[in-house]
């Protein structure tokens, strides 16, 4: 259940829908945001495709993702924690009405990590899925942890059940102000909230006994109710951040045992803690082979070698004969117990099959050589202080919560656009810039102005970056702006499908049944087809045909697209006609 090299999950599949479903709706909630791992998250989701798949590189589909889970999609994070990614895509633009920024108080923050997706076949046959991890949506190699589970509508649920979960989303959805979430997806996860009431999820093993959603930070739920801090026989921790005083109150619950108890947590940490503090447990970190590469543990080839550290946060306890394992987001730290808002997942057993001995069995191997840990012993040295980076995120961390404002003004055929930033003082060393034109940065002031932009250039992203005396830090911070033509989705649309070929390609990649064989086949007709003739190519109308006997739900997406689309060169003769055809033939048979 948890050997590193073995039982490995994909991301991707986790969120994308089982065979036959489709996604109706899907929240997630993540501390740190890459918007391109956000990316991949669509491909899974509205595709149900590998973000590792030859769709990740190819434009049109990526569109194609993103117009499928456009509405359908919402994530929260941590204000000031979406990485600015190396090179801009004009994509990036369609992530803005999924990306929510949560902005806690003071120096709290919003830390959980979870997904609750709702899937639909075509029979209406609903299902939920709810996935817990302690892993932020990028694409961090560190070693991290998840439990999912799906659950069907009944007709009598224990609302108790599914109560804290429904309390966490209900609370998240009113800390966010009114003007940063779209009316129509705030419906939808309050709507989402409420059927959670009659669901019933099911745990598939037989070594659970029972489960709980733990909440943490949100009205009623804090560190007493979680159930974590309560004295326990035997115990073994994982967490890549620590506090002493949160260790010591471990160390303290700890009843009457022979048995050492297991912390493993990262060598960066070790300088926190003192011999006090952990006397009743063995320490271990991760050795520095395994941090620099993972050749050591990989089951075949691996190009891609990233440095590593831990970054699951893992609690199981035993008392008795009784067993709790919680997983989730929560750090043994002052910050994640008071005042942060943490999410964990807590899975009840029986000692006999789930204890400390099997899962230690499962992380340290057989033997020392396949052990990726190393037991340590405290130091005396001093705990370091906050590091260069650190300092530099209280900076964006600090300006995330000033009130900020943007307007677009029209000025002929380009656009300018107002920024304010209300009670800010300003700091020479901090920069501001266009997510789409960086190479218009000005120093951040409380009003700024960029001109002469172009319609894909406009968005609510825009890159802070921070400097200090040793090093930078560029993040991403989302501002609502007033004004924004509502043209710019119609016009990324027209720039991805730049003639007739294109839009083909794409029109047979919606009717497809399995996205990556249909892209596969649209490459090979790319290189066979004259796409330049009057008429639509056969294999086109063949797919048109069996839609609308069989999904004709896809010949709505067609509308979609060709109200997008808005050059009529692009589309091929007679295809409008062709389109119309099918609809009436659809519309008379319904």
């Amino acid at each position: 259940m948890f050997k590193p090299t073995s039982d490995r999950l994909d991301y991707s599949q986790i969120l994308a829908p089982p065979p036959g479903y489709e996604t109706v709706f899907a929240v997630g909630t993540t501390y740190s945001l890459d918007l391109d791992a956000l990316i991949g998250a669509c491909i899974a989701l509205g595709l149900s495709e590998s973000t590792d798949s030859a769709l990740k590189d190819n434009p049109l589909y990526l569109l194609e993702a993103l117009r499928k889970t456009s509405d359908k999609l919402l994530l929260f994070c941590e204000a000031g924690q979406i990485k600015a990614p190396g090179i801009s895509n004009k994509l990036h633009l369609l992530l803005e009405k999924m990306v929510v920024e949560i902005v806690m108080k003071k120096t709290k923050s919003f830390h959980p990590k979870l997904w609750l997706v709702k899937y639909e076949n075509a029979k209406k046959d609903t299902l939920y899925r709810c996935v817990v991890l302690s892993r932020n949506l990028t694409f961090d190699r560190s070693w991290d942890v998840s439990v999912c589970m799906e659950g069907k509508p009944v007709s009598e649920a224990s609302i108790d059940k599914t109560k804290p979960l429904t309390d966490f989303f209900i609370a998240i959805s009113q800390l966010v102000n009114r003007h940063d979430i779209d009316k129509t997806k705030k419906k939808s996860l309050l709507s989402l909230s409420t059927e959670l009431q009659n669901v019933e999820f099911q745990l598939e093993s037989k070594i659970f006994t029972d489960f709980s959603f733990c909440p943490v930070g949100i009205s009623g739920y804090g560190k007493a109710q979680s159930g974590l801090f309560k004295s326990y026989n035997e115990m073994l921790i994982i967490s890549p951040f620590l506090s002493s005083n949160i260790v010591s109150e471990f160390n303290t619950l700890a009843l009457t045992s022979q048995q050492p108890k297991t912390l493993i947590t990262r060598k960066t940490e070790l300088a926190k803690l003192s011999p006090d503090a952990i006397s009743k447990f063995n320490l271990f970190v991760m050795k520095d082979m395994v941090i620099d590469g993972e050749e050591s543990l990989g089951e075949g080839d691996n190009d891609d070698k990233q440095s590593q550290d831990i970054h699951a946060k893992l609690y199981l306890k035993t008392k008795y004969s009784d067993s709790e394992l919680f997983i989730g987001s929560l750090n043994a730290t002052n910050s994640a117990i008071n005042g942060n808002i943490e999410f964990m997942f807590k899975l009840s057993g029986k000692r006999r099959n789930l204890n400390v001995d099997a899962l230690k069995r499962d992380l340290f191997g057989a033997d020392d050589k396949n052990n990726p840990f190393e037991q340590v012993e405290i130091t005396n040295d001093a705990e370091p202080p906050p590091t260069i980076i650190e300092n530099l995120d209280l900076v964006i961390k600090a300006i995330c919560r000033l009130k900020s404002s943007a307007k677009v003004l029209e000025i002929g055929d380009q656009y300018s656009v107002e920024l304010s930033f209300t009670g800010y003082h300003q700091n020479d060393n901090v920069f501001i810039s266009p997510l789409m034109k960086p190479g218009m940065e000005q120093n951040l002031t409380a009003a700024i102005r960029f001109d002469n932009l172009d319609l894909l250039q406009l968005s609510e992203f825009y890159i802070i970056r921070v400097i200090g005396t040793e090093s930078s830090l560029r993040r991403v911070i989302k501002i609502n702006t007033e004004n924004m033509p509502d043209n710019r989705e119609s016009m990324i649309a027209n720039s991805i499908i730049r003639n007739k070929s294109d839009f083909i390609q794409y029109i047979t990649f919606i009717l497809g049944d399995n996205y990556l064989i249909t892209m596969l086949e649209n490459a090979n007709q790319a290189n066979s087809f004259n796409f330049t003739h009057k008429e639509p190519v056969p294999a086109l109308y063949e797919k048109m045909l069996k839609a609308a006997a069989h999904s004709p739900g896809k010949l709505d997406e067609i509308k979609q697209v060709l109200e997008l689309i808005t050059d009529d060169s692009k589309i091929p003769d007679g295809f409008k006609e062709l389109y119309d055809l099918f609809m009436k033939v659809v519309k008379k048979n319904a």
